[in-house]
């Protein structure tokens, strides 16, 4: 008698509610949440872009990172940058001990 392994398949009721969560998160943009046993788990298809960290790129958006820059092209255009940098050499200066710059 040879031990064959058995799928490891899960009950078809639990299976459809899996799906029916991860379809709803789908349509919304978000991450299905599944409590078990007190232990709050959170699902995320692989072929779906879902924020899924609090991390600083959370909410990070290409095309809004580049309409931002886009919008702030040339607002430094008047600066005098020699005194920028200067400035930013004295803060530095003030700031930092023991390192000359």
């Amino acid at each position: 008698m040879s031990a064959q392994r058995r799928p490891n398949r899960m009950n078809q009721d639990i299976e459809q509610e899996l799906a029916r969560r991860l379809d709803a998160a789908k349509r919304e943009h978000k991450s299905a949440e599944v409590q078990i046993a007190g232990t709050l788990y959170r699902l995320v298809p692989v072929d779906v872009e879902v924020e899924t960290t609090d991390g600083p790129t959370a909410g990070y958006d290409p095309q809004r990172a580049l309409a931002a820059v886009e919008a702030g092209f040339g607002a430094f255009k008047t600066m005098d940058v020699d005194a920028f940098l200067a400035d930013m050499l004295e803060a530095r200066e003030q700031e930092t001990t023991g390192h000359s710059f």
